[in-house]
């Protein structure tokens, strides 16, 4: 997923009618350089996440010398501040936003259709969710079947699916990229401004009226976060001055201590799922914060260490993020089977081996992901030709002019509810397992119906 930057002048404001005219905003510069604050911020967000995720593995042995598994640090009471450095997730969507506007523009530039941005993009996530999801399922089943502890199996899918989530609502946020782009490029306050309201209604009826409707919050926060990556990539942001962006960072966290004081927890943790209104103002104050380092982070970014470390990152960003959770997990069951001794979490061996710990899911993960970033880009060429023999025979259906205006909301959908199926019922049983595996297959094929311009 490449970014690009823009430069700070304003372009001039001119209709998008003809692909190679200039798209309102500043015209994104050659897609062969990248924006460098940007990807960092996106690298730190992953080691952010990463970090997190091993911290929060607590493993231990019972009185019989089985694995026990718990979630460490979680209950903790200085854990809740450091969520609000931790949470990350907003910076994901507002580098996400960054990049889904330039490469949008880009392919329209050229000419290209939403039809074929919206499948270049499932085809890009969902490929590595397939190969995970098939993978891990596959292992995880063979474990249980040869007489693994079914307990520890579930949990094992459990934690290895949880940060499927992401996926789910990243293909659903990047699908709407062509509409969202438009409403930006012509109502950019407005539909920043409707969104926010959108996630304060929605948490208010489900905070204090109690009607369960939080999770359309999934929606609102995300795109929310989107918006501001879209106003970053226009170059809307590069005329503030620094005490307005300060001020907005001041009025976002003062706005979130009020919701505290107002008995909203401070775990970002819990207001991660549903998303509520402190999760949409510590993203905003992210936003703000971002925007007055920008500068100093893409000078920092561009030299040649961290240049070469941050480009690494973004080529193996889906595999990090897919299979860190997997190698963890298989690192904490070799150390079990190996006898390694296991502190009980918080206990004073626990917190001294932490750093030897963190040492060693780096050396796992990083060149693990390395690996699953090769298989990725083969699979990318490779799994789509599977199903265009049959996709041929059905080009030639009478019907089959009808279902290709709807072919880009089928995929999409596909995908999401095979990440879905993954994250809510699990990869450890043979139905959800093959039904992940089905609709994740099916969505790529559909995809790969379109002409590739990416």
């Amino acid at each position: 997923m490449s970014l690009t930057s823009a430069p700070p002048a304003q372009a001039a404001r001119l209709a998008p009618t003809a692909p190679t005219r200039p798209h309102p905003g500043p015209e994104p510069i050659a897609p062969s350089r990248r924006d460098a604050a940007i990807d960092a911020v996106r690298a730190v967000s992953l080691l952010g996440v990463v970090v997190l995720h091993a911290l929060m593995v607590g493993a231990g042995r019972t009185g019989s010398g089985a694995l026990r598994t718990s979630v460490a640090l979680s209950g903790e009471p200085w854990f809740a501040p450091m969520t609000w450095v931790l949470q990350v997730m907003p910076l994901f969507f507002i580098a996400g936003g960054f990049a889904a506007l330039a490469q949008w523009r880009r392919m329209r530039d050229r000419g290209a259709s939403a039809t074929e941005y919206v499948a270049s993009r499932v085809r890009r996530l969902a490929v590595p969710a397939l190969i995970m999801i098939g993978a891990v399922g596959a292992i995880l089943l063979t474990a249980r079947s040869l007489g693994a502890d079914p307990g520890l199996i579930s949990e094992a899918s459990l934690r290895i699916g949880q940060p499927l989530w992401f996926l789910a609502v990243y293909l659903g946020t990047t699908a709407l990229v062509p509409i969202m782009a438009g409403l930006h490029e012509r109502w950019p306050a407005a539909t920043i401004a409707a969104l926010a309201i959108g996630v304060f209604v929605v948490d208010l009826a489900q905070a204090g009226f109690g009607i369960p409707i939080g999770y359309l919050n999934l929606a609102f926060i995300w795109l929310l976060m989107q918006q501001l990556g879209f106003l970053m990539q226009s170059g809307a942001c590069a005329t503030w001055s620094r005490r307005t962006l300060l001020t907005g960072v001041a009025v976002s966290l003062g706005l979130l201590l009020v919701l505290l004081a107002c008995g909203r927890s401070p775990d970002m943790l819990e207001n991660l799922n549903p998303p509520t209104t402190a999760l949409a103002l510590l993203g905003s104050a992210q936003f703000f914060a971002l925007n007055l380092i920008r500068g100093s982070l893409d000078a920092a970014a561009r030299g040649p260490v961290a240049s070469r470390i941050v480009a690494w990152a973004g080529e193996t960003a889906m595999g990090i993020y897919l299979w860190h959770m997997p190698v963890i997990l298989a690192l904490v069951a070799i150390l079990w089977i190996a006898g390694f001794p296991l502190p009980e979490p918080h206990s004073a061996a626990w917190w001294a081996t932490r750093g030897a710990w963190l040492l060693a899911v780096a050396a796992c993960v990083l060149p693990f992901a390395r690996f699953a970033a090769r298989c990725e880009r083969r699979a990318l060429r490779w799994i789509p030709s599977l199903g265009r023999p049959r996709l041929e025979r059905l080009r030639r259906r009478p019907w089959w002019p009808r279902l290709r205006q709807s072919r880009p909301a089928a995929c999409v959908l596909l995908a999401i509810a095979g990440t879905a199926t993954a994250l809510i019922a699990g990869i450890a049983t043979p139905l959800p397992y093959l039904c992940a595996i089905a609709l994740l297959a099916a969505s790529i094929v559909m995809a790969s119906a379109s002409p590739r311009r990416v």
